[in-house]
């Protein structure tokens, strides 16, 4: 699962890595996407895209699935962590080699848009976390991260598309395309 509008001629996926240099790392190429329909690239609406992986990964202690929040997690969660291979900073272009992670608060009153939570601050996803999870309550993803944008006052406001809100839509992509392969 990523964000929408990381859409790309082709995919790689790294699984089970904490540094870009962990030998036990797997890399998997991607066989299909399925981007949500009603995407809208120009506000970022509906970005979610779901990935088939060409073969499938090995479970281990660094490779597992992670329990995705659904409609019954529909309040919004306080606290959660935000994970990714981005900027460290505006001044550095480069990617983490590391996997970095940031606490972030979920403010509901922040967000406009709906089907999206909202955060606010100097700490959040950097450019190039996009499509990375948002880890809240119980370890469940709620979110993904989408966009960000800086309010006049010079804060800037991160949005992550709500998985719960996406439910329906992620199981019957999987119960039509991706189960049982």
């Amino acid at each position: 699962m990523t964000a929408a509008h990381c859409k790309a001629k082709s995919y790689t996926v790294f699984l089970g890595l904490h540094t870009y240099y962990d030998k036990n790392k797997q890399i998997l190429s991607v066989k299909e996407e399925y981007q949500h329909g009603d995407f809208d690239e120009n506000y970022y609406r509906n970005d979610i895209m779901l990935l088939k992986l060409s073969s499938k990964a090995k479970l281990n202690n660094n490779v597992k699935p992670i329990a995705l929040a659904d409609k019954s997690n529909a309040s919004v969660p306080k606290s959660c962590i935000v994970s990714g291979w981005g900027q460290t900073s505006l001044k550095n272009k480069q990617m983490s080699l590391t996997l970095m992670e940031a606490n972030v608060t979920l403010e509901k009153e922040m967000c406009t848009e709906e089907k999206v939570y909202c955060s606010k601050g100097e700490t959040g996803p950097g450019q190039g976390d996009s499509g990375g999870p948002l880890v809240c309550e119980g370890g469940k993803a709620y979110g993904l991260v989408s966009a960000s944008r800086k309010l006049p006052s010079g804060c800037i406001v991160y949005k992550y598309t709500k998985i719960p809100d996406y439910s329906q839509w992620i199981d019957n992509i999987i119960k039509h395309n991706l189960s049982g392969s």
